[in-house]
């Protein structure tokens, strides 16, 4: 009898404790992701996913028309980018079902934050630095939430090794050299040059 009692007092105590894991693993998870302090909701709307798309297609169309060596400028806002992958998610275009996409540039940051379905709603929030380095460009995430649960970074910069090796790859067919990218002041500037 207590060889009976003691196994369903040890089944109980595994039960209990993993009762305790998954519901901290649910309160990190299913927590806030951090954001920054006094950022503004970005507005989105339909007119600045055209402006978005127009603002490309102007820049392409400017390398088309320059010569070799000369430089063209692409300007994109955070309202504008916002837009884009709200319109982007909505159309269900991106590989993981979000909402509330927002995008923040400031200061050589972009902040990125967005509710993604994983089967629970869970607040991912992203800040990352873009650079030009060689004519290509450079993807530091700086930091990366799921919720409350910050990604190791170890892991982070094993996935952006393969991003970028991914991008190296396809940028080779690119008609321009990365110059610069400056972010500022809500807006993401490129400023490159034809090859």
């Amino acid at each position: 009898m207590n060889i009976i009692r003691s196994l369903f007092l040890f089944l109980g105590a595994v039960f209990a404790l993993l009762l305790i894991i998954v519901g901290v693993g649910g309160y990190l998870v299913t927590g806030p992701a951090p954001m920054e302090a006094g950022t503004t909701p970005v507005p989105v709307t339909d007119e600045a996913a055209e402006s978005f798309d127009q603002n490309i297609e102007d820049f392409e169309q400017e390398i088309a028309q320059a010569y070799p060596g000369e430089e063209v400028t692409l300007v994109i806002t955070e309202e504008e980018a916002t837009s884009k992958l709200a319109e982007l998610a909505a159309a269900g275009q991106l590989p993981l079902e979000m909402n509330r996409v927002q995008i923040h540039f400031d200061e050589g940051m972009v902040c990125g934050f967005a509710i993604v379905d994983v089967g629970t709603d869970v607040q991912v929030a992203l800040q990352a630095r873009i650079e030009a380095e060689d004519g290509k460009p450079k993807i530091t995430i700086e930091s990366l939430n799921f919720g409350r649960l910050p990604i190791p970074s170890t892991l982070v910069d094993q996935v952006m090794v393969a991003i970028m090796r991914q991008l190296g790859e396809r940028w080779e067919s690119v008609p321009v050299e990365l110059h610069d990218i400056t972010i500022k002041d809500g807006k993401l500037t490129v400023i490159a040059v034809t090859k």
